[in-house]
């Protein structure tokens, strides 16, 4: 796990661990490659929060499966997002 990412990665802030998890195999299961990182307090109003890290190619594909999926990320950012 890390929690840092580089341009070009886009981040989906999912919450606890055990969502992220969720949402990594989901994810996973659709050919969509991710990593669980800690996500940047400032960028989720602090409190200790998980995300997914993937390529931003990838990212209307992750939104549609998360949506899909029913899970409802906190926010996106980083890379081209």
């Amino acid at each position: 796990m890390r929690n840092d990412f580089k341009f070009g990665e886009c981040v989906a802030v999912i919450g606890s661990m055990t969502q992220a998890m969720r949402a990594q195999s989901i994810l996973a299961s659709a050919a969509i490659r991710t990593n669980v990182i800690k996500a940047d307090s400032s960028k989720t109003g602090g409190g200790c929060a998980y995300a997914l890290s993937y390529s931003c190619e990838q990212d209307d594909n992750v939104r549609s499966v998360l949506f899909n999926a029913g899970i409802r990320p906190q926010g996106f950012y980083g890379g081209l997002a």
